[in-house]
């Protein structure tokens, strides 16, 4: 059975991070592979640690035959794991293949690692199809303001009707509200190692035309002062790891706005993005993905990943009430500045 490691769960903010832990579960659920969220690190012989770096440095106390699968959302680059991780013991998640080269440029040590993007909730996220939709919708993600005004200019140029979300400024139902209302959206985006937000939208079967980046520190606000000129100006890098033809169109330079957009207006009814994530991306695939990480490099079989006994029935202490109560702490503060 798998024991799932995760601070995000206890969250009720629906950020990325959560989200690749909420669409795991449900296809865990659909494939009848059983499951625990945070209980003791010696509870079962299969460890998902998804975001907690504590309990990765307290998972190499545990015996060797303990199967660990470590991340996306512990550390942003090698550099930061701690000399006390034996790394030959784990193999590191990357959502993209992107990530992976990411870190396989910038770290000094040789890591085991896989490519595993979660799947996406096509039944919360799916095609209203009795409201008349003529919106577009304009998703600015840590990109300069004049980009979303160059965008603005370009719609009002083509007489659309429009709105203008930015990133950490809204809540998800508002979000979900907007795209049942929206024809297309414009996506001005910053590298992403998944795009859950896009892919959701896509899985609503509307079409993005996407603007997207030249290198990874191509974005707005803070952060940059953590990485390095050669990590910043890393490449090939992408706003949009999983798409292609069917889900819509995307270009780099400013320039190629004014002729690409005409183009993406005129070809909408054949964009089919929801076709996409269903064929790529959907819980039980990517849940059956998972299961398959641990078959393949821990040589794990069912009998042991859908044995439901546990050795302990104590938890790991994110499922204290001291853990619960800051987190609920932290959304709060976090919806106030927001």
């Amino acid at each position: 059975m798998l024991n799932i490691i995760s601070r995000s769960i206890v969250s009720k903010n629906n950020r990325g991070p959560r989200k690749v832990v909420i669409n795991l579960i449900q296809g865990l659920k659909k494939l009848g592979y059983p499951f625990v969220i945070n209980a003791a690190l010696e509870a079962t012989d299969t460890i998902w640690i998804h975001d907690d770096p504590t309990a990765l440095e307290e998972a190499m106390k545990l015996p060797s035959q303990v199967a660990i699968i470590a991340g996306p959302n512990i550390y942003t680059l090698p550099s930061e794991i701690p000399d006390t991780i034996d790394t030959s013991r784990i193999i590191w998640i990357h959502p993209a293949p992107w990530t992976q080269a990411f870190w396989n440029t910038f770290g000094t040590d040789t890591i085991s690692s896989t490519v595993w993007p979660a799947g996406i909730d096509t039944i919360q996220f799916t095609p209203n199809t009795t409201t008349k939709k003529e919106l577009i919708l304009v998703y600015n993600k840590q990109r300069a303001n004049t980009d979303t005004e160059t965008v603005c200019a370009a719609l009002d140029a083509c007489n659309e009707e429009y709105e203008v979300i930015i990133y950490g400024k809204y809540q998800e139902a508002e979000y979900k509200n907007l795209l049942e209302k929206t024809k297309a959206i414009i996506w001005i985006g910053r590298s992403e190692s998944q795009g859950i937000a896009l892919l959701e939208a896509l899985a609503m079967d509307v079409p993005a035309l996407v603007w997207d980046v030249k290198s990874f520190g191509q974005w707005t606000g803070g952060g940059h002062e953590r990485f390095t000129k050669k990590q910043l100006a890393f490449t090939p890098v992408t706003t949009t790891p999983y798409f292609d033809n069917r889900c819509g169109m995307s270009f780099t330079n400013k320039t190629e706005l004014e002729s690409i957009l005409p183009k993406f207006l005129e070809t909408l009814p054949s964009f089919t993005p929801r076709k996409y994530i269903l064929e790529n991306l959907s819980l039980t695939k990517q849940a059956n993905a998972f299961i398959n990480i641990y078959k393949e490099h821990f040589n794990q079989g069912d009998t042991s990943l859908k044995n439901s006994t546990l050795s302990t029935k104590k938890m790991w202490r994110n499922n204290a009430l001291f853990f619960y109560l800051l987190t609920t702490c932290k959304d709060a503060i976090r919806r106030i500045i927001s």
